[in-house]
């Protein structure tokens, strides 16, 4: 799947015609203001791999991290999903979220929500790694500065991607009460139909193709009355989810194989999420959850910044691992609660 997260639904993140009948989305179970707790959970356990993930290969690029065989490892058991688990979830919460906006003002939302962050954060690193200089793993010049926000670059690939995709998705869930057998049909359709060879994809359409099928799974997957939580389900995932992981490292480059275990993987791992007990590990992963998109924007200014200070002492790969990724974390947290004491943080995106 594509390198390089978030929000839940319709981004956390009855004009255009009747909305699926209410009886048809089974309500999951949530904990205080609506919020849905194992989604939440599994935001922030994948956002921390994001984090983790670039911090990674930024030690990789600097001539930190040197064993490309540990590296290739360490990327793929990463990348074979967790980019694709924010599709799966967007995908959950986006029919509900869908239902209850106008064309009007789905398309404002998702402007604000999605393509406002990939523009002010687009000039935000851009400027950035222009006053980094050498000190950047990319160092960029002026034309950088004044370069187009699209195609988009960086990890910000994932905010235009997930703004088609719920383009496309909108008219579906709002014109049309698809039952879940449907949806998973069509994930299977669109999978098969971008992985036929030579279809003309460029950098404006790869990231939605490749992920809009896991994102209809996850539509088809909020239609169950609950996920399980205990007993063999449990068991059946972790192992699966193990096992199919590992595979991963000698799967051939193949689109649709890639997608089938990407979608897999994630709906194993919110299985997981969903059955870890309560407790100070989980609440942590909650609150990351309920910030992934602050942590999404901001994370690599933080990792590069903590890399390329922590190098003037070290070039030890634990120090850097630990604190790159924990600043990675901490540092746009602090970033959007200042923000909240000054502005809305919407207007920075977060």
């Amino acid at each position: 799947m594509t390198r390089n997260a978030t929000e839940d639904a319709g981004g956390g993140l009855a004009a255009a015609g009747a909305p699926p009948p209410a009886a048809e989305i089974t309500a999951p179970a949530t904990k205080g203001r609506g919020r849905i707790e194992w989604l939440d959970r599994s935001k922030g356990a994948g956002i921390f791999l994001v984090v983790f993930g670039h911090c990674w290969l930024g030690l990789a690029s600097a001539g930190i991290l040197t064993d490309t065989g540990v590296i290739n490892t360490v990327e793929r058991l990463i990348y074979s999903f967790h980019m694709p688990l924010f599709f799966l979830l967007s995908g959950y919460t986006f029919e509900r979220w869908a239902a209850r906006r106008t064309p009007s003002e789905a398309i404002k939302d998702r402007c604000l929500r999605l393509l406002w962050p990939l523009f002010l954060w687009h000039y935000i690193f851009a400027g950035a790694r222009f006053l980094a200089g050498d000190a950047a793993n990319t160092p960029g010049g002026l034309n950088t500065v004044f370069s187009l926000p699209l195609p988009p670059v960086d990890h910000f690939w994932f905010l235009w991607a997930l703004f088609l995709v719920q383009l496309i998705v909108w008219p579906l869930v709002r014109l049309i009460a698809l039952p879940r057998g449907v949806w998973i049909a069509l994930a299977a359709v669109t999978a098969l139909l971008v992985s036929i060879p030579g279809l003309p994809l460029g950098p404006l359409t790869v990231g939605a193709a490749l992920h809009l099928p896991i994102f209809l799974v996850g539509i088809a997957l909020a239609r169950m009355s609950a996920l399980p939580a205990t007993g063999w389900y449990v068991v059946t995932a972790a192992a699966g989810f193990i096992l199919l992981d590992a595979a991963t490292l000698a799967l051939p480059p193949v689109i649709i194989v890639r997608i089938a275990v990407a979608a897999c993987l994630s709906i194993a791992f919110v299985v997981l999420m969903n059955a870890l007990p309560s407790g100070r590990i989980t609440s942590w992963l909650d609150e990351l959850g309920r910030l992934s998109m602050p942590i999404f924007l901001a994370h690599t200014l933080f990792t590069a910044a903590t890399r390329i200070g922590l190098s003037r002492v070290t070039d030890a790969t634990l120090p850097h691992l630990l604190v790159g990724t924990a600043f990675g974390l901490a540092g746009p947290i602090a970033l959007y609660h200042l923000t909240r004491r000054i502005m809305p943080p919407r207007l920075i995106g977060f």
